[in-house]
């Protein structure tokens, strides 16, 4: 399985368990249901965020240096926090019910999507570092036998 299978896998994973731990938690942490529908709505924006960055960067492969997608992705992350501050603020001018739980469990929910983009990062860093390793060595014994 491709890294990028596998990492679209446990996305959609992890918004699974996420979902499902709204829907079991959401009935005794929030009297209305307002909060769980604009919850689900941030669930649904941050897989839709996430996959889109494991497709942009995984389409652009090895052509992107280390720093170069280092910049990228830490501007996708500004992005989302961007985003995610504008949700906040629509709900706290919109709904304006239960304002404290809601900013609680979305900012739970925010920074486990961060732990998942960090793992990303960390493994997608790490696969490319062994394979410019790897194409070193080659060149490296490429050149030690092409100069005997």
């Amino acid at each position: 399985m491709s890294r990028k299978n596998k990492f679209i896998l446990y996305l959609i994973l992890l918004n699974g368990i996420l979902t499902y731990l709204l829907i079991v938690l959401g009935r005794s942490l929030f009297e209305d249901a307002r909060p769980m529908v604009a919850l689900f709505f941030a669930l649904v924006i941050f897989l839709l965020f996430e996959l889109f960055i494991i497709l942009f960067t995984e389409s652009k492969g090895e052509s992107l240096s280390s720093r170069q997608s280092i910049n990228i992705l830490l501007g996708f992350k500004v992005g989302k926090i961007f985003l995610s501050l504008l949700i906040v603020a629509v709900y706290a001018a919109v709904v304006k019910v239960e304002l404290i739980r809601f900013v609680g469990v979305f900012l739970g929910i925010y920074l486990i999507y961060l732990l998942f983009d960090t793992l990303y990062l960390l493994n997608r860093e790490k696969s490319l570092k062994t394979k410019q390793f790897k194409l070193k060595e080659i060149e490296n014994l490429n050149n030690y036998y092409k100069d005997k």
